[in-house]
């Protein structure tokens, strides 16, 4: 008797369950962080210009265009060098992050190929002047011409 009461009790509450309930739609973070974001580094003669152009290719998936625009000084003359990198797979991971690893085939001014991987989760805030700006610090790494893995903290003004 007992187990007859049981399984009534349970298709009882089986027939009580709310099924009419949607599913919540997942919510796309990407839009928030579109636009054009700048910032200028200067280290040891090397003064360069980080320029992103973000878009949104789906929902919570970002696109990058990002170019660096770099003078590198020696003495007698200062050498340009223009590198684009594009990100085609950035993920927003929240309202205000996102994940990038890839890699990304490197155009630059002074030729020679570079295949490079870019990591780093970005975080977008409003700075004390109230302009919105994306911190990250970004890893180049497994770079195709030899060069040694570096990191680099950068702060992207909303332009």
């Amino acid at each position: 008797m007992k187990k007859l009461i049981f399984c009534c009790l349970v298709v009882l509450m089986g027939a009580c369950k709310d099924d009419k309930k949607d599913p919540e739609p997942e919510v796309d973070y990407a839009k928030d962080m579109v636009g054009v974001y700048e910032t200028t580094t200067v280290e040891g003669g090397v003064s360069s210009n980080h320029k992103w152009e973000v878009a949104t290719e789906s929902k919570n998936q970002l696109s990058i265009k990002y170019t660096k625009n770099t003078q590198i000084s020696v003495p007698g003359s200062t050498i340009p060098l223009t590198q684009e990198f594009p990100l085609v797979a950035v993920k927003a991971t929240a309202q205000d992050t996102f994940e990038i690893n890839e890699k990304v085939d490197v155009t630059q001014s002074i030729g020679g190929a570079l295949n490079v991987r870019l990591s780093g989760i970005g975080t977008r805030v409003v700075n004390a002047g109230g302009v919105p700006q994306i911190n990250i610090t970004l890893k180049f790494s497994e770079s195709s011409a030899g060069a040694a893995n570096t990191e680099q903290y950068l702060e992207f003004k909303k332009k």
